[in-house]
């Protein structure tokens, strides 16, 4: 798993981040959605993935052992 393409995937889902012409938001929520069903994901992050809390997935991703925020 590419942490940092996640990260970019997750700044374009939450609108942190502008969506250019090198993917559509199709392509962008598949990825996510096949990181969410990968058996390497952690189960905190396959939860929000799944859950599609996309926000605190990338909370996540900034610091694993932080207690939920959201």
């Amino acid at each position: 798993m590419d942490i940092e393409k996640l990260k970019t995937d997750l700044e374009l889902v939450t609108g942190q981040r502008p969506i250019g012409a090198e993917a559509t938001m199709l392509q962008v929520m598949a990825r996510l959605d096949a990181i969410a069903a990968s058996p390497e994901t952690p189960d905190r992050l396959k939860h929000y993935l799944g859950r599609r809390s996309y926000v605190k997935a990338l909370q996540y991703l900034e610091d694993p052992g932080a207690p939920h925020r959201l």
